[in-house]
């Protein structure tokens, strides 16, 4: 039996990525953000939202491939331990995957795999593997708890 999930894809830089929907919170629109009192690479600001202080992070800087030049969202990713926003281009919205079809010789770092679905390549994202890359940065725990 085929593992239908919903995912949710965004645009880093015109490449898109694929999002478990379970791992996003909500979508929110771009805004400001204050500056941060630490230089950890990746994080780009603070945001206070309905009155909790997110860390926002760009998964681009983390990993050493420029920056999200443009960004247009923020997408609010719920880890067990922590929650932070993540600075994307675009969202072209919710798509239906089948995990079993996961193509897992491009994976690595926080690509669980790709799936190609007409000519487009989808870099599958692996949350527990994202989470740790971004502790690694930086304790977003503890950013949180930072008054912007």
């Amino acid at each position: 039996m085929a593992t239908t999930e919903m995912w949710v894809v965004v645009q880093l830089n015109g490449e898109p990525l694929a999002f478990p929907a379970t791992l996003i919170k909500e979508v929110v629109p771009w805004q400001p953000l204050n500056p941060i009192p630490s230089h950890a690479t990746g994080v780009i600001g603070l945001i206070s939202l309905r009155g909790e202080t997110l860390a926002v992070m760009d998964v681009l800087q983390m990993n050493g491939l420029g920056q999200v030049e443009n960004p247009s969202f923020m997408l609010v990713l719920d880890f067990p331990e922590s929650r932070v926003g993540l600075a994307v281009d675009k969202v072209e919205g919710v798509q239906y995957f089948n995990i079993d079809e996961l193509d897992t010789n491009m994976a690595g770092g926080y690509v669980q795999g790709t799936l190609t679905r007409e000519d487009r390549l989808y870099q599958m994202i692996n949350p527990q593997a994202l989470e740790q890359l971004m502790a690694q940065f930086t304790d977003i725990g503890q950013l949180g708890q930072m008054e912007p």
